[in-house]
């Protein structure tokens, strides 16, 4: 029988294992794409089969070979085939207003294939494998309280102080557009449902439901986040460096470091107060990739990202290690 201190050294082989591993197929599977279809000058919406790795990643490590019986493959096959033409249309209007052409909406058939990403991942929260359904159980659930504020709370971290300048005169940075405000509003959503389905949901079940998930089991869920950190802002290298203004130095260091370690400390708060829930981070990462490029704000109210980072910090102690990476 093996003592506690095998045990442990077991556990902790394991956990570098399933760490290394998920790294490897989440990097090889996005990179591999991304740098295919830049050097092939693919349409930009195949850069969306690149953005799966992170939850592919995810789904191939946690799958157990264990099928529960009671699971019908039939609500799976529903879901699916339910959520695909939703995927399909959302992608299709975002690229349609992108090129400005506007309505009427065109579903275009070769949109069908990265449709097809975000449509199973979700419908994999009825998969009969257990460890598959585990994982994506936590982005499909009844939305709760921390769902709710999750959503809402980068729109009011960007409109409360833009109230407060507007009303004492100062300068708000609005996103240029002509359009009335019922189309304003309806690309809104629409980007907003973009980001939440081909960018959230194709990475948050990697980088929140698995990768941080391992990590905080062993190291306290600072370093933890710090550890997410890095590959994550490393793994976006071939679209930073694709875009058509290309990032400088300064300017990946501003966004991908200055930025995203707070906002990378959030999230974790949000995965350990909604009690390891996906569905919260994913809300909240497809906020903080929409809003700012639709909602009136002033600039220099994006410091408050570091108070909002430390409270955090300070309020659940992250330095501390803890058993039970819920709270």
């Amino acid at each position: 029988m093996e003592n506690p201190t095998q045990m442990l050294e077991k556990f902790q082989r394991t956990l570098k294992r399933e760490a290394l591993a998920y790294l490897v197929i989440a990097f090889a599977l996005s990179w591999a794409m991304w740098i295919a279809a830049i050097k092939l000058q693919w349409r930009e919406a195949f850069l969306n089969y690149g953005t799966c790795g992170p939850a592919i990643a995810a789904m191939v490590l946690c799958y157990r070979h264990q099928t529960d019986s009671s699971a019908a493959r039939i609500v799976r096959i529903a879901w699916f085939v339910g959520l695909l033409p939703v995927c399909w249309a959302v992608l299709s209007l975002h690229y349609l207003w992108r090129s400005a052409n506007g309505l009427p909406l065109d579903l275009d058939p070769l949109l069908i294939g990265p449709a097809l990403l975000p449509a199973w991942i979700i419908s994999g929260a009825f998969s009969r494998d257990s460890g598959v359904r585990a994982l994506l159980r936590q982005l499909v659930h009844a939305p709760n309280q921390w769902s709710l504020f999750a959503l809402l709370s980068f729109p009011a971290f960007l409109l409360v102080p833009a109230a407060v300048v507007h009303l004492l005169g100062g300068h708000l940075v609005h996103p240029s557009s002509s359009a009335t405000i019922s189309a304003r509003v309806a690309r809104a959503s629409t980007f907003f449902a973009y980001n939440l389905l081909f960018v959230a949901v194709l990475e948050e079940p990697g980088w929140r439901g698995f990768l941080l998930d391992r990590l905080q089991s062993r190291l306290s869920p600072l370093v933890s986040t710090l550890l997410v950190w890095l590959p994550w802002a490393l793994w976006h290298w071939p679209l930073d460096y694709y875009r058509p203004v290309r990032f400088t130095l300064t300017v990946w260091i501003l966004l991908r470091v200055v930025f995203m370690i707070p906002l990378a400390i959030i999230l974790t708060w949000f995965y350990r107060r909604s009690g390891r829930s996906i569905q919260a981070t994913a809300l909240f990462h497809a906020g903080m990739n929409t809003f700012p490029f639709v909602l009136p704000y002033s600039q220099p109210a994006f410091g408050l990202i570091f108070v909002w980072a430390a409270y955090a910090v300070i309020s659940d102690r992250m330095w501390r290690r803890v058993i039970d990476s819920a709270t």
